[in-house]
C-alpha cells in the first residue's frame, strides 16, 4: 500500500512541474530565445538524468548498437529540435492556457502515428474518439482564428507540436520496448539539444549567456520541468499500473490553465473549458482499450 502512494505522489509531482511549463515559459517571451531555452533546457536535463542512465545501463548489462543510436538522433530531432521549438514558439505567440490544452491533445496523435508504425489497430471507438477530441480542440481555439497574425501562426505552430510530440511518442516506445525509459530520455536531450546549436550558431543567438531576470525560470525548467519530472514520471509508473499513469496527465490542461489564471491572468473562456472536456473524454475514449489491456495485465501479475 506504501508502494503504490509512493506511486502516485511521484506522478502528482510530476503533472504539477508539467502542468507549469507553458506559464513559466509564457514569463520567459522575449527574455529567451526558444531555440537557446530549449537548448539549455535539454542539454542540461539529459546530463541530470545521463548517471541514472549509466547505472541503468550497466546494471542491465545494455548495448546499443548503430541502429540504436540512429533512432536516438530521431528521437531527439522529433523532440527537442522540432516539437518543444513549436511548442515555446506557440506559448510565445498565445498563451499559456490555450498552448496547454492544445500541446495535451497529443495522445490524439500517438493513436493515428501508432497505427502505420507500430501497426495498432484503428477501430471504430478509437476513430469515435480521434474525431471528438479533434472536435475539442476547434472548440479550444475557432473563435482566436479571427486574432489573425502572429496568433494564427501560433495555433498552427502548437498543433503541429502536438502532432510531433505524438511522432516522438510512438518512436520513443520502439526504444523503450527493447532498452529503457531514463536511457532514451538522457541520450536524446542531449542529442538533440546539441542539434540545436547550428540554429543557434548561425542566427547568432547566445547558447548559454542568459539575462539575470530570466535564469530563475530557466533553473526551474531545467532542473524540476526536464530533469526531476521525467524522473518521478518513471518512479510513478514502476509503483502504479500504465494505464493509470497515463490517466493522470489528463489533469495537466486543467490544472495549467488554472495556474495561468493565478499568476498571468488569463482567463478562462467558456469556450476553452467546452472544449478541454471534449478532448478529454476524446483522449479518454482513444486510451480506454490502453487502460484495460494494463489493467488486466495487472491483475494477472498480482494473481
Amino acid at each position: 500500500m506504501l508502494k503504490l502512494n509512493k506511486g502516485y505522489f511521484y506522478l502528482f509531482l510530476t503533472v504539477f512541474f508539467f502542468s507549469t511549463y507553458e506559464v513559466v515559459g509564457r514569463t520567459l517571451t522575449n527574455l529567451v530565445n526558444p531555440y537557446q531555452l530549449n537548448f539549455v533546457r535539454f542539454f542540461i536535463g539529459g546530463l541530470i538524468l545521463l548517471p541514472i542512465a549509466l547505472k541503468n545501463i550497466k546494471s542491465k548489462n545494455i548495448r546499443m548498437t548503430w541502429q540504436d543510436f540512429l533512432l536516438l538522433v530521431l528521437i531527439g530531432l522529433t523532440n527537442v529540435v522540432f516539437s518543444m521549438s513549436f511548442l515555446q514558439l506557440g506559448i510565445n505567440m498565445t498563451s499559456a492556457s490555450l498552448s496547454a490544452v492544445i500541446f495535451s491533445s497529443n495522445p490524439l496523435f500517438v493513436m493515428i502515428v501508432a497505427s502505420f508504425v507500430l501497426g495498432e489497430k484503428l477501430n471504430s471507438t478509437k476513430i469515435y474518439g480521434l474525431i471528438l477530441g479533434i472536435i475539442g480542440l476547434v472548440i479550444v481555439f475557432y473563435k482566436q482564428l479571427n486574432v489573425g497574425g502572429n496568433h494564427l501562426v501560433g495555433i498552427i505552430l502548437l498543433v503541429l507540436s502536438s502532432i510531433t510530440y505524438g511522432i516522438y511518442t510512438v518512436i520513443g516506445k520502439k526504444f523503450t520496448v527493447k532498452y529503457d525509459s531514463v536511457v532514451m530520455n538522457s541520450f536524446s536531450f542531449i542529442i538533440g539539444s546539441l542539434m540545436l546549436l547550428p540554429i543557434l550558431l548561425y542566427n547568432k543567438y547566445p547558447v548559454f549567456n542568459l539575462p539575470a531576470k530570466a535564469i530563475p525560470q530557466m533553473l526551474y525548467l531545467t532542473v524540476f520541468v526536464t530533469g526531476i519530472a521525467y524522473y518521478t514520471y518513471f518512479l510513478g509508473l514502476s509503483s502504479v499500473n500504465t494505464g493509470v499513469g497515463s490517466m493522470v496527465f489528463f489533469a495537466k490542461p486543467v490544472l495549467a490553465s488554472i495556474i495561468a489564471s493565478i499568476f498571468l491572468s488569463e482567463k478562462i473562456t467558456i469556450q476553452l473549458v467546452i472544449g478541454t472536456i471534449v478532448i478529454l473524454i476524446g483522449i479518454f475514449i482513444v486510451q480506454k482499450d490502453n487502460i484495460a489491456i494494463f489493467s488486466r495485465k495487472n491483475a494477472d501479475e498480482e494473481t
